[in-house]
Order: C-alpha cells, then sequence, then structure tokens
C-alpha cells in the first residue's frame, strides 16, 4: 500500500503478546508544534514501555541485559529516537524482543511478574496512560457535552491527588473501594491499579459511562499484556441514589469518594442519607466538607448523618483536578460512632433530654497541612 506507516512489532511480558506500533515520522518544527505535544506519539509510548518493563518488572540481574544509561538496549533506542535513525531504532527494538523471548521462553520473565503483588507507581502509571490513549484520547471531546451549572458537570481528578487519596486513607489489596460519579473510571482503575482492592464505580452520564467501560476493558486486557493481576473492578452506568448494587457495595465498603464539587445542596443531602448504614472505620472523601467544621452533638442533631462523622481537612495544591489550575481542598470523613453513644451516655448520666441540651459535645475536626 503506498505512503503506509511502517510499523514494529514489540514484546510484551504475558506468553504469546505482542504489540504493533506504527513506527510515526515526526512532525516538522514549525508545524503544529504546541498541538502534537498533547498527541499520543507511539515512539514515545514504546520506548516507556521497554524502560518499565526493564526497571520495574525484571529482577536486577535480568535487567542487567539491557544495559543501562551509557550502553545497551535501552540507551540505543533513544539515541536512535533522538537522531531520527529509523533503521537503528527497528534494530533496537529487535535486540529487547530477542532478550525478552528469552525470558519468556525459559519462565524467567512470568517469574518475575508473579512477585508483583501490586504494581508501582510508575508502572501502573504507564499501563493507565496506555488504556487512556487507546480508549478517551481519540474521543476526548465529547466529554464536553454536558449541562454547565448542574449536578452533572464533568471533571477530572488528576493521577497525582487520587495517589494522595490512596496514602491518606490507606487503601490496602483486600479493601473495597467505591467512586460515587466516577466519571470516565480513571479513579476506578487507578486504585484497583495501584492497590490491587476490589474497586467500583458509576457514573450517570451517558458518554462518560460508555468511556469508562471501554476504558475498564482496555485495563484488563493491559493488565494480562503485563502478566500483572488485580481485585474485582467493575463500573455501574447509572443513578447511585437509584442502584441496588451501589447499596450492596456500601455495606461493605472500606473507603468512598464523592467528587461533589458541583452537586446542589439537595443531591449532596440524598447522597448523605446512603451513609447512615456504613460500617465503622469506613472513609469517605470529598470536595465539599459534609460535615460543619464546627459541628457539636446536640439533642437537635444527634439522630443526623454528620454525627457520626469525624472529619479531616487536607489541602490539594496546583494541577491536581482537571476544572481549575489553582488549589483548594479535600476532606476525608470517617465513620466514627462513639462521640455519638459518649453524648448518649452523658444523657442518661445527666438525668436525661433536658440536661443534655445544656451540654453538646464536640465532634473531632481537624485540619492538616
Amino acid at each position: 500500500m503506498k505512503n503506509a506507516v511502517p510499523r514494529i512489532i514489540l514484546e510484551l511480558p504475558a506468553e504469546g503478546v505482542r504489540e504493533v506500533y506504527p513506527l510515526m515520522i515526526p512532525i516538522k518544527p514549525g508545524t503544529r508544534d504546541e498541538e502534537d505535544k498533547e498527541e499520543y506519539n507511539p515512539i514515545t509510548d514504546l520506548i516507556s514501555t521497554v524502560e518499565v518493563i526493564v526497571d520495574h518488572m525484571l529482577s536486577e540481574n535480568l535487567a542487567s541485559h539491557f544495559g543501562d544509561e551509557k550502553e545497551g538496549v535501552i540507551r540505543n533506542l533513544k539515541k536512535a529516537r533522538n537522531r531520527k535513525e529509523g533503521l537503528e531504532f527497528v534494530s533496537a527494538v529487535r535486540d529487547f524482543n530477542v532478550l525478552m523471548r528469552k525470558f519468556k521462553e525459559s519462565g524467567q520473565m512470568q517469574a518475575c511478574a508473579k512477585r508483583i503483588k501490586v504494581p508501582s507507581i510508575e508502572l501502573s502509571s504507564h499501563i493507565l496512560y496506555q488504556v487512556y490513549s487507546r480508549t478517551v484520547a481519540p474521543q476526548a471531546d465529547s466529554l464536553k457535552e454536558y449541562e454547565a451549572f448542574s449536578n452533572q458537570v464533568y471533571g477530572e481528578i488528576n493521577p497525582i491527588l487520587i495517589s494522595e487519596f490512596i496514602e491518606r486513607t490507606g487503601i490496602q489489596s483486600n479493601h473495597v473501594f467505591l467512586d460515587m460519579g466516577c466519571g470516565i473510571g480513571n479513579v476506578v482503575l487507578q486504585v484497583a491499579a495501584q492497590t490491587g482492592c476490589e474497586s467500583h464505580g458509576i457514573e450517570i452520564m451517558d458518554i462518560p459511562a460508555r468511556l469508562a467501560k471501554l476504558q475498564l476493558r482496555e485495563f484488563k486486557a493491559r493488565m494480562r499484556y503485563y502478566h500483572i493481576s488485580h481485585g474485582h473492578v467493575n463500573i455501574l452506568h447509572g443513578d447511585f441514589l437509584e442502584s441496588p448494587e451501589i447499596v450492596d457495595i456500601l455495606r461493605r465498603v472500606d473507603v468512598v469518594l464523592v467528587n461533589n464539587y458541583a452537586f446542589d445542596s439537595d443531591l449532596n443531602q440524598r447522597l448523605l442519607q446512603l451513609f447512615l448504614d456504613l460500617k465503622e472505620g469506613t472513609k469517605i472523601i470529598t470536595l465539599k466538607s459534609y460535615v460543619p467544621l464546627d459541628h457539636k452533638i446536640t439533642l437537635r442533631n444527634a439522630a443526623s448523618v454528620e454525627s457520626i462523622l469525624t472529619v479531616q481537612r487536607y489541602p490539594y495544591w496546583s494541577e491536581s483536578v482537571s476544572w481549575t489550575n489553582n488549589g483548594g481542598e479535600y476532606f476525608i470523613h470517617t465513620v466514627d460512632r462513639k462521640p455519638l453513644h459518649e453524648f448518649w451516655k452523658q444523657v442518661e448520666e445527666n438525668g436525661g433530654i433536658d440536661a443534655a441540651a445544656e451540654g453538646p459535645v464536640r465532634r473531632t475536626t481537624r485540619s492538616r497541612k
């Protein structure tokens, strides 16, 4: 075929798995330069794939076969890319493939992958980038089709802040995570990849939900390609206020994320009612607090959901979310019924309801840096 783009095959870690990459011709300087910085670059993706396999999957002994910054396969790939030497680049890829086939045939590659209980942030980030670039990126413009100033305004939390959420809440492989309003599913997939936990999401908007399901399918395939196991991952298309599946998940969940930045007060209150039966210790991450920072338990509010929650406030910095370049704050609520029990104990000790009205119990609220 005339003017066909040449392609090259790269060996991936799983047995019998290879990927075809187009060898795109670099665009000349001065033509769409700024725009193309944001576009998918298959050559960069291929080199990054080689690097993460060598640096984050192989044992030190096997990795040494690929050289270092001064010489070896990775050095040759980068040098050929920088010099735009196509034949040298193809030769370096073939050298990588020869070694990979050798390690796969001997079972050494599978043994290295098996030792990875949870992939490194670098490896999981690379896989998630590949998932996004092959599913969402070509259709990203469709995500702008939403009703402004509504409960369904689209916005994504960026990976750097998601990693902070994981660290702050201590999500482990035996936990259950739920993203209520998951958009295209980025958070659900990142939490699953970085922790190996059971991870769920639900999205009401048609376009983000469709893209989320595409991402989930690609994610499962990519994790197989890299021979990495992961916990159960599921994305639902529906209304979290009406979904029976969400009710079941909420009974078991350990960490819930609600990006309620654009939710109105009515939706926030209806959503809050779903948290009444959460188990002790469950953590709820939000962009707006469900508990006033000066909240005190009184007879008037003792039956409210707010009185079983403690809250901590944290700052986030620029480029943490998609809808603004500025920083902001987020909140981690923890289900803690002990202060409420203490309140009712004081009611009994102080002679009943009338005495309790004069002695409110302050909730534990903190602001963290």
